[in-house]
């Protein structure tokens, strides 16, 4: 098993900013025996050409990010499946880390990711928060799957486009599936760095966490509230981080604002 063939598939739409340093990443990793397989949807800018100088398994599909793994994975023929945003650079052990998880009984793997603190002030709050979720399952989802776990819950649920992640989860969890986490991970460029594109972000999620709620009901209603478990179980990096924890409390404040308006504004379509 220390040898089995990891197939890595990363799904791209006009990603031509960060993806050349994600698959650098993903080659540079120390377990070498990958597949490499990029299903771009329909990019306008460089992203294919810069694809094929790290794979010849480029294809294009759509319409969205879980269609697209779900075809990379009809292209795959590894025994594990590891997907992989665009804007993400990887830990050089990651992938040898969720191997070793493999070997030692685990059906799924999460790699935590983080934003990088140096591009803005924002991604210094995201920070704050999102480390806090590291090793908490409720709030974590796995990306690193073996093949027949994958198929068995039917991949990742297309009618889904934000919370996808969540409810692939959600899924293994009800069926009983062992998940396990490491401590590589992987460094997220893309988030915005201003504010007003982070709350656009979060108003359209909230439009699209309809049907994400309406499959994942009783789920959602932890994964989705403003005050969290786990916040209080990380308590004292309130304290030892005053102006972080802050920083947080408002803006989760308008996250929750702007994902709520949202959210409204999808239901009333559908009444």
């Amino acid at each position: 098993m220390s040898d089995a063939l990891v197939s890595v598939i990363v799904p791209t739409k006009n990603s031509a900013k960060f993806l050349e340093n994600c698959l650098l990443s993903i080659k540079n990793q120390t377990y070498k025996n990958i597949e490499l397989i990029v299903v771009d949807n329909n990019s306008t800018d460089k992203t294919k050409e810069i694809a094929k100088k790290y794979t010849d398994k480029v294809f294009n599909f759509g319409p969205e990010r879980s269609a697209q793994v779900n075809f990379g994975v009809g292209q795959a023929g590894g025994e594990y499946f590891y997907k992989v945003d665009s804007d993400f650079i990887l830990d050089t052990k990651v992938i040898e880390e969720c191997i070793d998880k493999m070997n030692n009984g685990f059906d799924a793997v999460v790699v935590h990711n983080s934003p990088d603190v140096s591009v803005s002030w924002i991604a210094k709050v995201r920070k704050f928060e999102v480390d806090m979720y590291k090793y908490d399952i409720t709030h974590s989802s796995a990306r690193f799957f073996k093949k027949e776990i994958y198929q068995s819950i039917n991949g990742f649920n297309e009618n889904i486009t934000a919370g996808e992640d969540y409810d692939f989860q959600n899924r293994l969890n009800l069926g009983g599936y062992k998940t396990g986490f490491i401590e590589a991970e992987a460094l997220h460029l893309g988030e915005p760095t201003n504010f007003w594109k982070h709350m656009k972000k979060y108003y359209d999620y909230g439009k699209d966490f309809v049907n994400y709620k309406k499959e994942n009901n009783n789920e959602s209603k932890e994964q989705l509230s403003f005050v969290r478990k786990v916040y209080l179980k990380n308590w004292k990096k309130f304290i030892q981080h005053p102006l972080l924890g802050i920083g947080f409390v408002v803006y989760n404040f308008f996250k929750f604002g702007f994902g709520g308006a949202g959210y409204i504004v999808e239901e009333i379509k559908k009444i």
